[in-house]
């Protein structure tokens, strides 16, 4: 090797490695054996992570000869060639010396086979194929996820047919065609309980519970009080145009139907000659702000999907409200809340302690990852499209609390003083534990860890995170880490804890001088739980501003329920500040008559009206009327 100024090292397994670790400290030349450290590979521990030969196992017989390789011994194996090597031991025979000095030549061979492939392969991957490529020397490739393509076949959805007259039978065939169009024809009992006739909307048949008529004062052109108002206490006049609204009364008893039904006659300025309608009968809202809390309260708290609400509304209330129209009112509350959750990240980044996690989701189209940030009272979720942590660099410049993390490096780059969650490196070191059973190096790290972090918890346990009472293992501390630092470990495994915990020292007892720092991140953890819930009922059915508007009322309900208080009563209640709810320093208003959109929120059925037009031509009909906006409502 001293003749070599470059060069590699490959082996298949960890012992080469632990062999020359011994021999390091047997021999003068550290420089060449830290060399070849540096440039080992083990092949072995790349097809554990990366590949799946179709072989029993992953030894180096098994993989080599799975891409065609043969041994010149049926028989060769490790077991045999110790075998060998008595025999030549016991006999001085050189067939057996051959024997050996063959077998150890071919596995040579044979890793440089495997070596090889795993190059070509890797080359080929970076090259950015996409499909699955039959390779001259060797089995065929694929990549994992055009694999589970194959095998992730959908059993349900619209199929796509050859011939448009497949297409035309298969409409025919769904269950809903099939009861409304043909089973309908043949069953008596059908044809009796049949929904309702064609052109009969379930919400006009209604009895009103409110009736009020909105007229406007002056003219929104001039300003004028000189208005003509056609007929405005005659309900039933055929000049009066008829909207109806719907809302629930949510009291502690119960809940109950509300409909709001609101006319508006046609208006004329005496002055300016414009025929107008008032601007609040034209955007009013169809659904009242207690339906849509109820609704969303329902869909976010207790996942309860759109379509399902949409059945509940009509076997509960005899309503019909659609789901679209439900994924409308969470784009309008969400917009309605957004100081709420500006607010509420502003408080998490002036808190002693923040603690962040993130998990993928996968939108319609795209991947993406949502992020929480989260305090003991506040909780905010953020969508990103990739999990680059670059832009919590710029997003807690300003913090300056305990960071509280996993081990994900991006936490690393963020200058304030940071706690490694234990539970991760609990359950780290367990599964180190668990894979090597007879390790007593790494028994002898893990339980000095083990009691020193148990007294340190039952401390919290007892008197909370409080700095006063948790200083008093700053020394016990201290002498863990002198323990690691003045031994050094023959076992791989046990090595690699022991510089884990070296240069995360600074990092891992941070919670014993600070207050109200925890030693996990488990609030983070529950947090991404309430959203993967969530999630796993959606999953590819999200679109990104739909899942924004999700993550903002996600982020007001488990912030309500850190705090322990109702999140529907602070949606009935329209506060906009949490901290004023939560301490009851709130007056209660009497709610508005009517409600409409907020300003430039136009729903799908009001697009029409976007940019009205003035009509000043008096003698044209109310028919053809256009809808010109006002200011004031009043009410019969």
């Amino acid at each position: 090797m001293e003749k070599l100024n470059a060069f590699v090292l490959f082996s298949y397994g960890g012992y080469e490695k632990a062999f020359f670790k011994r021999m390091k400290n047997k021999t003068d030349r550290h420089d060449l054996v830290d060399q070849v450290l540096r440039t080992h590979v083990n092949i072995l521990s790349s097809i554990y992570l990366h590949f799946y030969f179709p072989c029993h196992s992953n030894s180096l017989k098994d993989v080599g000869r799975c891409l065609g390789f043969s041994w010149s011994e049926i028989e060769a194996s490790g077991i045999q060639s110790v075998a060998w090597r008595m025999r030549w031991e016991s006999t001085k025979d050189q067939e057996w010396k051959q024997k050996l000095m063959t077998y150890n030549l071919e596995d040579c061979l044979a890793l440089k086979k495997v070596t090889d492939f795993i190059c070509a392969v890797c080359s080929w991957t970076q090259a950015g194929a996409e499909k699955p490529v039959s390779r001259n020397d060797g089995p065929q490739v694929a990549l994992v996820h055009e694999i589970d393509r194959l095998t992730n076949i959908r059993k349900w959805g619209k199929n796509k047919f050859v011939h448009p007259e497949f297409n035309f039978i298969n409409d025919c065939a769904y269950f809903d065609y099939q009861r409304e169009r043909v089973f309908v024809r043949t069953s008596k009992t059908l044809r009796k309980h049949k929904s309702r006739k064609t052109g009969v909307h379930r919400n006009r048949t209604l009895r009103a519970t409110k009736d009020y008529i909105i007229v406007n004062t002056t003219c929104p052109s001039c300003n004028s009080a000189d208005l003509e108002i056609g007929l405005a206490r005659e309900t039933s006049t055929k000049s009066s145009r008829v909207k109806r609204a719907f809302d629930l009364v949510v009291t502690p008893g119960g809940v109950r139907r509300k409909v709001i039904q609101c006319r508006s006659p046609i208006h004329r300025c005496r002055q300016c000659g414009l025929y107008f309608v008032p601007q609040n009968y034209q955007s009013l809202d169809k659904h009242f702000h207690q339906l849509k809390s109820w609704a969303i309260y329902l869909h976010v708290a207790h996942r309860i999907s759109c379509e399902t609400l949409e059945e509940l509304f009509k076997e509960f209330f005899n309503l019909s409200v659609f789901s679209n129209e439900i994924y409308m009112f969470m784009t309008m509350l969400a917009r309605m809340y957004q100081p709420t959750y500006r607010k509420l990240m502003e408080r998490i980044l002036a808190s002693r302690a923040l603690h962040p996690d993130e998990t993928e989701v996968k939108l319609k189209t795209v991947k993406g990852y949502v992020w929480v940030f989260a305090s003991l009272e506040e909780v905010v979720y953020m969508y990103r499209a990739t999990r680059d942590g670059t832009f919590l660099l710029e997003l807690l410049k300003n913090f300056h609390g305990v960071l509280v993390s996993d081990f994900y490096a991006a936490y690393d780059a963020i200058e304030c003083p940071q706690q490694k969650c234990l539970i991760h490196l609990i359950r780290d070191i367990n599964q180190d534990l668990l894979s090597n059973p007879f390790d007593e190096e790494l028994r002898s790290i893990t339980q000095s860890f083990g009691t020193l972090l148990q007294a340190i918890v039952s401390t919290v346990d007892q008197h909370g995170l409080k700095r006063r009472f948790l200083k008093v293992h700053e020394e016990s501390v201290e002498s863990f880490f002198g323990f690691l630092n003045e031994r050094s470990f023959t076992s791989e495994v046990a090595q690699s804890l022991r510089d884990r915990f070296l240069k995360n020292r600074e990092k891992l007892f941070t919670f014993i001088r600070y207050d109200g720092v925890s030693w996990n991140n488990n609030i983070a953890e529950n947090a991404i739980k309430r959203f993967a819930y969530y999630r796993d009922g959606t999953k590819g059915r999200m679109g990104e501003a739909g899942l924004n508007d999700y993550l903002v009322l996600l982020s007001i309900c488990q912030t309500c329920r850190l705090r322990r208080v109702s999140f529907l009563k602070f949606l009935l209640s329209r506060e906009l500040d949490l901290d004023a709810f939560c301490e009851g320093k709130r007056t209660m208003e009497r709610p508005p008559l009517i409600e409409v959109y907020p300003e430039g929120f136009f729903p799908p059925h009001l697009a029409s009206v976007r940019k009205p037009r003035i009509q000043t031509d008096s003698s044209a009909s109310s028919d053809q009327m256009p809808l010109q906006g006002g200011n004031q409502t009043g009410d019969e």
